[in-house]
């Protein structure tokens, strides 16, 4: 299992999701049964960076190609918790903001 580049901690701040999927099952009269769709709540850690250098980035990104699918180690860097992590989408958004500087999102979920 791979560990997360050595690059600048996140701007998340104090953000952090944590939900459980529900299926909702429509009856008649108006109601709805809903049942977890999970065993256990999932966790997200929606990180960002409102400037990251384009160093940083290319690091980030040869880390998101190599382990895009697979599991990987993150630590928190306010509890220094150590999770194991995957990407929970397809994309590394990021947005140029001037010159070797971008905007990046890149969240993250503990499997």
């Amino acid at each position: 299992m791979a560990d997360w580049p050595d690059i600048p901690a996140a701007d998340f701040g104090t953000e952090e999701k944590l939900y459980k999927p529900q299926v909702r099952t429509p009856f008649d009269g108006n109601y709805s049964q809903s049942r977890p769709a999970t065993t256990r709540g999932i966790r997200i850690f929606p990180l960002s960076w409102s400037t990251m250098s384009e160093a940083d980035f290319q690091t980030l990104e040869i880390f998101f190609l190599a382990n895009q699918g697979s599991n990987f180690n993150w630590t928190h860097p306010l509890s220094s918790v150590v999770y194991s992590c995957r990407f929970i989408q397809d994309t590394l958004d990021s947005v140029w903001v001037a010159p070797g500087q971008r905007s990046v999102k890149c969240p993250i979920e503990v499997v």
